[in-house]
């Protein structure tokens, strides 16, 4: 993808754009973009993150170049905005915050690998960039066997219950099949969400995932290694044959039965909620996706209002590919 923007007006104060090169543009999208979060970013993950194609040269010079321009501030490896030097050693405490998590976290994955028909298991959300409160959950994004879905949801939600006696809140939110590894929500946001998420076992599955979302590569096109923080799990012995074990005694009509009576179950339920509190659902044999929150929403337009902000103009369609979700859905 070309850069999303071009630069319309100069801002105010400290907020200034960067010239109207592709690269300048690109880098100060992502950091805009990072800023949301209150995340400060290295050389690396802007070459990684940065929304056209660049040799980690030509990033590392053009962060120098701005640094001396006074349009970035950089500290201990870490480049911010001005302004927003504060965030630097808020990001060394939530850091120290996502090590202890991703610990806990890699002990639940184990626990979840060993369930019948998962297939993969990956973090995501703020512990997959190392952006955690001590408060976040761990947000975890699950991929099943085909016609087992809801039943491995149900199996999931008891290793949910078992880790918050422990004082954890694991948040799987996110269930697809092995039949819908295709992301349908073409936009900005979910090219991040997929470019960060950290898989934890199924690295084959993961590939598949990454495969059958080329889509992402157009926001991202350098995005498409393995993030940082991947060190997948390997099932012990015991697991594994328990594992084929329970696969064995639920793979034919049995299992069947208890995934649809799960379904007609839980999607009564959850679609209540959804008519209650709304949100990105969607609630099918292939997948149980139940963000209520509109999260991914208020994300991408607070982003098209910073772009606005720091003088930059977003061409229709660039972050969202052709799609609206700026639109009314956040007011209704």
């Amino acid at each position: 993808m070309s850069s999303a923007a071009s630069v319309a007006a100069q801002a105010s104060g400290n907020d200034r754009p960067f010239s109207s090169s592709r690269l300048e543009q690109s880098i100060l999208e992502t950091f805009i973009y990072a800023d949301i979060f209150s995340y400060p970013l290295t050389a690396d993950e802007v070459t990684r993150y940065v929304t056209v194609p660049a040799a980690a040269s030509d990033v590392q010079r053009t962060l120098d170049n701005n640094l001396s321009s006074g349009k970035l501030v950089e500290c201990g490896g870490y480049f911010v905005l001005p302004g927003r030097e504060d965030l630097i050693p808020l990001r060394a405490r939530r850091e120290r915050v996502a090590r202890g998590k991703w610990a806990r976290a890699r002990r639940y994955t184990h626990w979840l690998a060993a369930l019948p028909f998962v297939r993969m298991v990956a973090i995501t959300g703020t512990l997959a960039v190392n952006n955690a409160e001590p408060k976040d959950d761990i947000d975890v994004f699950v991929v099943t066997e085909p016609e087992r879905l809801w039943l491995c949801r149900a199996l999931v939600i008891a290793v949910v219950r078992m880790a918050r006696l422990g004082g954890d809140e694991l948040c799987p939110n996110y269930f697809v099949s092995e039949r819908q590894l295709f992301f349908h929500e073409h936009n900005y946001f979910s090219a991040r969400e997929v470019a960060q998420m950290v898989p934890l076992y199924g690295m084959e599955t993961y590939r598949r995932v990454r495969a059958g979302n080329a889509w992402v590569d157009c926001f991202l096109p350098q995005a498409d290694g393995l993030p940082p923080e991947c060190r997948p799990i390997r099932p012990g012995f015991m697991a594994s044959n328990c594992k084929r074990a329970s696969e064995w005694l639920l793979n034919g009509r049995l299992g069947a039965a208890l995934d649809r009576r799960e379904m007609q179950r839980k999607v009564r339920q959850l679609n209540r909620e959804a008519e209650q509190r709304g949100g990105s659902v969607e609630f099918t044999a292939d997948v149980c996706k139940g963000h209520f929150d509109h999260h991914d929403n208020w994300i991408l337009r607070r982003f098209q209002e910073r772009l606005t902000h720091y003088g930059l103009t977003v061409p229709t369609g660039a972050y969202t590919n052709g799609s609206d979700p700026l639109g009314d859905t956040l007011d209704g």
